[in-house]
């Protein structure tokens, strides 16, 4: 998987936000596992008292899909 043709721009920007450092190159199994429980912290990182995080679930929904499908 390679996140810089893989995803488009603004998921590209998303995971970034989230400290996931966007290449272009082949992601190892473990790098893409990494990339998720990044991506995964950040959301969680967020308030609940505002909405921030079911707001960042649905952001990041179709990003995690992905990672997800290709972490193995």
């Amino acid at each position: 998987m390679n996140f810089k043709k893989d995803f488009s721009i603004e998921k590209q920007n998303l995971l970034q936000q989230a400290d996931v450092k966007v290449e272009d190159k082949n992601y190892t199994s473990d790098e893409i596992r990494n990339a998720l429980n990044s991506v995964c912290s950040y959301i969680m990182s967020q308030s609940t008292k505002n909405g921030d995080l079911s707001k960042l679930m649905i952001k990041y929904n179709s990003i995690i899909d992905v990672l997800s499908k290709n972490e193995y």
